[in-house]
């Protein structure tokens, strides 16, 4: 049997935080950030979730963050996989 740390990747450069729904596994050291990819960002001390869109990110609320802003971000990670609570799932698997 796997177990969670297995199937998700979890390693000393890998942090659990929580979400409204459960957690996000985030990798601490992620090299060279893919198109569309998920990140945690901290711009002024608030971490965030972002997409990662050509020299943007794309917040979760909308707002871009370009040009002279990014100046102010700290990429924490990139979100390799969200681990849902079960009752918050709105498509579980059988």
């Amino acid at each position: 049997m796997q177990t969670l740390d297995a199937i998700c990747g979890v390693s000393a450069t890998t942090e659990l935080m929580p979400t409204t729904t459960g957690y996000a596994v985030v990798d601490a050291n992620p090299g060279k950030l893919e198109e569309g990819c998920t990140v945690v960002l901290s711009l002024y001390g608030h971490q965030q979730f972002a997409k990662f869109r050509g020299q943007a990110f794309i917040t979760e609320d909308g707002e871009a963050i370009e040009g002279e802003s990014l100046e102010d971000v700290i990429v924490v990670g990139r979100v390799t996989f969200f681990v849902n609570r079960a009752g918050e799932d709105d498509c579980p698997t059988l």
